[in-house]
């Protein structure tokens, strides 16, 4: 244990210009492979209701397969004629997902109370098999991720993991590389560099660490500064510590991940006890 904590300490001591630039540029490109990662579960996806969001005042009817053109002419007419009902629109199955059959209405109700009045009533006609109402506060607008936008991020996603481990992977052949004196003498000493091993992972996990905790502490100023009531961004108590804890493991496990990486260089002959 002592002899880890020493090799640790040297380690970090080793840190100079060249290698902690490498370190400062790879923990950015964590943090922002941890805020993409974030992202997918902060941000809701595109909803089912109009313009991507689905509020209280808005009600959607999907109707059976099995309706004909006409009778989807009739219903339309009579939800249109309802008074508790200020907008109705339709829209085939297929244009909100591949598969789907049949189609649906997209209602627009007078008021949220009007909404929820008008689930029942629509339950009760013919041909409409499922009815669900909007939960969001009526007016808020929402930042909601379409299918382009989480395409882009999963991009994103696989561009900063990739940049993060490279730039990772330089960063400790650069520590290494100043390092290197004290790892031949280990050497030729008799100590294995399998020794180097778990304080290069450690060193690693650190980053990782250090990245998760700046993003939560990020995530908390967030909720501070918007009294955690932020109409584009709404964040229960459970989702953020979800989304925390998430966050904090993906990064110690980026972090190991970096740290074998880079004691992946100990095999290179620079370090032989005898070059």
């Amino acid at each position: 244990m002592n002899q880890f904590l020493f090799l640790e300490r040297e380690l970090l001591g080793a840190i100079r210009a060249r290698s902690g630039v490498l370190f400062s540029l790879a923990l950015l490109f964590l943090l922002l492979f941890l805020a993409t990662f974030a992202s997918f579960y902060l941000f809701p996806t595109a909803g089912d209701g109009p313009g991507g969001l689905l509020t209280a005042d808005r009600v959607i009817a999907r109707l059976s397969p099995r309706l004909s053109t006409a009778a989807i002419d009739d219903l339309f007419a009579t939800i249109q004629d309802r008074s508790d009902v200020r907008e109705v629109r339709f829209e085939f199955g297929t244009e909100s997902a591949p598969r789907a059959s049949g189609g649906r209405f997209l209602i627009r109700a007078t008021s949220a109370v009007a909404a929820r009045g008008l689930v029942d009533g629509l339950r009760s006609m013919d041909g409409v098999e499922d009815v669900e109402v909007g939960t969001a506060p009526v007016g808020a607008s929402h930042l909601v991720l379409s299918g382009y936008a989480r395409i882009g991020l999963l991009c994103g996603l696989v561009v900063s993991a990739c940049a993060f481990l490279l730039l990772a992977w330089r960063g400790f052949r650069a520590l290494l590389h100043t390092f290197r004196g004290e790892i031949r003498l280990m050497r030729l000493s008799g100590i294995s560099e399998k020794t180097l091993y778990p304080p290069l992972v450690v060193l690693g996990v650190l980053l990782g660490a250090l990245a998760s905790l700046l993003l939560i502490a990020g995530l908390y100023l967030f909720q501070v500064m918007t009294g955690g009531a932020n109409p584009a961004l709404p964040l229960d108590a459970t989702r953020l510590l979800g989304v925390a804890l998430l966050s904090f493991l993906l990064g110690l496990l980026m972090g190991g991940l970096a740290g074998l990486f880079g004691a992946s260089h100990l095999t290179a002959r620079q370090f032989d006890p005898l070059p």
